[in-house]
């Protein structure tokens, strides 16, 4: 039997046979496949990156640290009160910033910004799988470098797609290289937009919670690194709920990342959001006045973006007070049941009003609410010390104080006795205060009777004869009128020119009485004259000097001249009235009624006819300061607004905000200027009999008083008549002063004829070696004196009070005498 023939095993054979997995035609090509796809991928995406990265490497680095800062107004004791600006930054060095603030940022921006390279590749992939589970796009991994490098480029801000992402990555790596960690995070700080206007975190911080960077607290480092994700939308101004969420979301991210403990998390959550008191608009005009000037010589782009110190004659403070009392007192004038017309508050009200479809409803055309304005200015140099140039200058920015033509009404006066004064006129000559006839001046009218509009009182009275000086502190019109009429309108019109009024004035008599229409900053010019003994400053100035960014002087205000106007005689006579309108006259309340600490303070009402227009120009020796109220229009205010109830406590603010930095002095009198005594009754040189007895009496004694004032002349004035009203002449009361009694008969009366003019002794009186009389100093009777000489008064021997007397010396009644009785 044939042994069977060994087959082999087909499967084992063809097992060994098969080439290996590599040899495999299928997985060869499949290898070559991928390969190729391979290598093509890497060249289409080094083709698809290279034109990014070339364009990331052609960005100027030197950019980053470019930043636009603006120039900042500063008062003039050196604190900021605005900017002129594009953006508002305030550069900061990464050592004035608080590390919980670097916290607060990494933590919600880029919690492995210390550790990637400028891109989050790990940040990448986890935003892409939560957007994939959410099914839309709600995280970016976008990293602090790279949203640094697209604020800083244009191209890359306004450009936001696949492509510009690319490159922002290439151009974050290369940052990444050039600057260090703490660099970047500097430079992102002072760029990033945080809402309501604010670039960079100083700014953010002063604009929201008024201090520097360097001082706010956990959780106001978390509400501003919360707005950054969307700063218009976050911002607490404007959504204080929504950003408060997002604070709290960042403090939530700080709470994982380690940073805070589980109790300071509750807390800090628990915690408002509290935010500074908003600025007021108290610099506006200001600001708007210096920014043209600056723009103007210096183009927008640079002064806004050049970072120029600008530094102003304002004082802050005083400006801050001026301004709120104006809101605050002309909002009441319009509380006043006869004022008629719209409010400021009835305004804004509209302004603030939504249709029905919440819709912003427009503003009417223009304010037609009381508007106001404020201007003080130095006496000597013309620099502005503060300028409030209305109520509000978001809703008009029309500056009332500087373009505004009004009628002073009389306030323009004491340029009418300045004029008088310069000439043959003085306080003590007598004007007549009557009725006149309205067609000498047409105010209201051109027939009956000058209506006395101007005296700060519903009250009309006329004093007859009286001095010029009464006519002024009581604001007379009628005598105001006959002197301006003596004087000369041409004289007056000319003056006024001098004194830096440009506006063109009536050529008419009204024009005495303030009819023209002038502007606050020449009229408060104008009265420069009186403090300044005669002169003005030349212009008006806001800025003092300028720098550059690096702090070098780049202009300097040129100093003041001053203009001649009037003699300094003149000047202060003027002045002296103006003093005793303030204390005894038609702005007697500054001190009594609003507090007026000032004592050395002079000033004049205004009301224009018909109560369209109210002033108060007043002054010490360093300050002038102007106030004007009314409308656009030549409307009544309402019927009885004085002006020495509606603007005057206005300029006493301002007068008492401004005593610390310029305290006052009193003027002094003039080289060339004497005093004399003169009678209240005569207008004459006064003598010894000028007393007047006052009404009542006590204890059955008389009071008398010395019926005179101190009145200032030029030196060598040829003015040598004496009162007759009290000397006993024909048609004069006798004498106050008691006579001595006589026990012998009484003399025969002496015979006078009549009055004639006392004779001033010119020389000592020839007497012998002794002077048994002391009569070697004879004290001369009404004769010029200045202030600091005594003049010695007879001593009377009635019982009589005095009203300069000392006090009578009280000696005790002796017991009576008893006389015993004798049996």
């Amino acid at each position: 039997m044939m042994a069977p023939r060994w087959r082999p095993n087909t499967d084992t054979y063809a097992t060994r046979l098969r080439p290996p997995l590599y040899r495999r035609r299928w997985f060869q090509v499949v290898l070559a496949g991928t390969c190729i796809a391979f290598v093509a991928g890497l060249i289409g995406t080094y083709a698809f990156l290279k034109p990014h990265k070339d364009r990331a490497d052609r960005f100027d680095l030197t950019e980053i640290g470019h930043l636009e800062v603006p120039s900042r107004i500063y008062d003039r004791h050196g604190r900021e009160i605005g900017q002129i600006k594009i953006e508002d930054r305030r550069p900061v060095g990464l050592d004035q910033v608080p590390y919980h603030v670097v916290q607060a940022l990494t933590a919600v921006e880029d919690s492995r910004f210390f550790e990637h390279d400028g891109v989050d590749y790990i940040g990448i992939v986890r935003a892409a799988i939560l957007n994939l589970k959410a099914g839309r796009v709600t995280q970016g991994a976008s990293t602090i470098t790279q949203q640094l490098a697209k604020q800083c480029y244009e191209e890359l801000r306004l450009q936001r797609n696949l492509d510009t992402k690319i490159t922002e990555a290439f151009l974050a790596r290369r940052l990444e290289k050039e600057f260090s960690k703490p660099e970047i995070l500097e430079l992102y700080l002072n760029r990033v937009f945080f809402g309501s206007g604010y670039f960079g975190i100083d700014s953010a911080s002063r604009g929201y919670f008024g201090k520097p960077v360097g001082e706010i607290d956990v959780v106001e480092a978390a509400t501003l690194c919360g707005l950054i994700k969307s700063p218009t939308r976050l911002s607490p101004k404007n959504n204080p709920r929504e950003s408060r969420t997002a604070r709290n979301h960042v403090l939530a991210r700080m709470h994982i990342e380690g940073m805070i403990t589980d109790a300071e998390l509750a807390e800090y959550r628990a915690r408002p959001i509290e935010l500074a008191e908003a600025q007021a608009q108290q610099n506006s005009y200001v600001n708007e006045i210096i920014r043209l000037r600056v723009i103007s010589q210096l183009g927008f782009e640079k002064a806004a973006g050049g970072g120029f110190k600008i530094y102003t004659t304002i004082d802050r403070d005083v400006q801050a007070a001026a301004r709120q009392s104006l809101l605050r007192n002309l909002s009441k004038a319009e509380s006043h049941p006869q004022y008629k017309h719209r409010t400021y508050a009835e305004y804004q009200e509209t302004a603030r009003a939504r249709d029905p479809l919440g819709g912003a409803s427009p503003k009417p055309k223009a304010p037609d609410y009381l508007q106001g304005a404020v201007l003080m200015i130095e006496n000597d140099s013309g620099g502005v010390v503060a300028l409030v140039g209305g109520r509000s200058f978001q809703d008009n920015q029309f500056n009332y104080a500087f373009h505004a033509r009004c009628s002073p009404g009389t306030a323009f006066t004491p340029l009418v006795y300045a004029a008088a004064f310069s000439g043959d006129d003085f306080p003590g000559s007598i004007v007549k205060d009557a009725p006149i006839d309205n067609r000498s001046v047409a105010i209201g009218g051109s027939t009956g009777i000058l209506g006395e509009w101007g005296n700060e009182s519903a009250d009309v009275t006329y004093l007859g004869d009286i001095p010029a000086r009464e006519a002024l502190v009581q604001s007379k019109n009628a005598a105001t009128v006959r002197l301006g009429k003596k004087v000369g309108r041409r004289k007056v019109m000319d003056l006024a020119k001098r004194a830096g009024i440009e506006s063109p004035m009536d050529d008419y008599d009204r024009c005495l009485l303030g009819s023209s229409t002038l502007e606050l900053d020449e009229f408060c010019m104008a009265f420069t004259m009186f403090p300044n003994g005669g002169t003005r400053p030349d212009k008006l100035h806001l800025i003092s000097s300028v720098t550059d960014a690096a702090g070098k002087v780049i202009y300097t205000e040129p100093e003041s001249k001053q203009v001649r106007v009037i003699d300094g005689i003149a000047a202060y006579q003027t002045h002296s009235c103006l003093a005793e309108a303030l204390e005894r006259g038609t702005g007697k309340g500054a001190a009594g009624s609003y507090g007026l600490r000032d004592r050395n303070a002079a000033g004049k009402t205004g009301t224009a006819y018909n109560f369209t227009d109210l002033w108060f120009v007043g002054y010490n020796d360093k300050l002038t300061c102007g106030v004007w109220a009314g409308f656009d229009t030549t409307d009544t205010i309402y019927h009885g607004a004085f002006s020495n109830t509606t603007v005057l406590p206005v300029w006493v603010d301002a007068m008492n905000a401004s005593a610390a930095a310029f305290p006052s002095q009193p003027i002094p009198l003039p080289e060339g200027a004497r005093t004399v005594e003169i009678c209240k009754k005569s207008g004459r040189r006064a003598t010894d009999a000028c007393y007047e007895e006052l009404p009542g009496s006590e204890d059955g004694e008389r009071k008398i008083e010395r019926s005179t004032y101190r009145e200032i002349i030029r030196a060598g004035t040829d003015f040598h008549l004496y009162c007759d009203y009290h000397s006993g002449g024909e048609g004069t009361p006798r004498p106050i002063l008691p006579q001595i009694a006589s026990s012998g008969p009484a003399p025969p009366p002496i015979q006078t004829g009549a009055p004639a003019d006392a004779i001033l002794v010119q020389s000592p009186t020839v007497i012998g070696a002794d002077d048994p009389y002391n009569s070697i100093q004879p004290v001369l009777r009404a004769r010029p004196a200045n202030a600091e000489d005594e003049v010695r008064r007879a001593t009377p021997v009635s019982p009589i009070s005095l009203g300069n007397s000392k006090p009578p010396i009280e000696i005790e009644q002796p017991e009576p005498l008893v006389i015993p009785e004798v049996d």
